[in-house]
């Protein structure tokens, strides 16, 4: 295996931000009385569209109420959360590492592409990558392949050289139907193998070595 392109997760991977997901999403249920939902229950489903994730909390709701909810939610986020955000420790430098191995790096996040790039760059590292993309870059998002599959058709990599770092099970899936490596971390929501990934990351060390010991 010859690695040439690493493919992140943000929220519970790269940032220590699914407790923001929570909340801020838990803040637009509220606020139209819906079912306030387990940090569990909306944790494992990051990466899924907000619309996807609203649909849990309301019985019956109409699309253009989601799209309300979800409007609302990016709105509150990019007020509140985005200041705050952080990297877990240890995602520096590995990212730095990577890149100065001369491996590429892109986002493959639920999240709006350019949301992604403003945290990362707001952060710091938005340097370290060659691509970002997001939820809205494709017509499909997570757990389908369509995310991995167009950061490989833009960088011009194989599945075989892809590895998939994310922190849930949607993340893996997707890196399965892509024929991707998958690296599952457990410092997100996941606290154990999910018995999908081809390798487990206790720390970010571990995927360093991963990505490049590959090489």
């Amino acid at each position: 295996m010859s690695i040439r392109l690493v493919c992140w997760d943000l929220d519970g991977t790269l940032t220590d931000s699914v407790r923001f997901v929570v909340d801020c999403a838990n803040e637009i249920i509220g606020r139209h009385g819906g079912r306030i939902l387990p940090f569990d229950e909306i944790g494992e489903r990051t990466g899924l569209s907000l619309e996807e994730l609203f649909r849990l909390a309301f019985e019956t709701p109409t699309d253009e109420f989601l799209v309300t909810c979800r409007d609302e939610y990016r709105a509150h986020y990019d007020e509140v959360m985005i200041p705050v955000t952080a990297l877990y420790p240890g995602a520096e430098p590995t990212l730095r590492a990577i890149r100065e191995a001369k491996v590429m790096q892109a986002t493959v996040t639920g999240k709006r592409a350019r949301d992604g790039e403003r945290i990362l760059r707001m952060l710091g590292v938005g340097d370290y990558f060659d691509l970002f993309l997001g939820g809205d870059s494709v017509a499909v998002g997570k757990p389908a392949p369509d995310l991995a599959l167009e950061a490989m058709r833009r960088l011009d990599v194989t599945p075989d050289q892809t590895l998939i770092v994310g922190d849930t099970r949607i993340d893996i899936e997707m890196a399965r139907a892509a024929r991707a490596h998958a690296c599952l971390v457990l410092w997100g929501v996941a606290k154990g193998p999910s018995g999908g990934e081809d390798y487990v990351a206790r720390t970010f060390d571990d995927v360093r070595r991963i990505a490049v010991a590959a090489m």
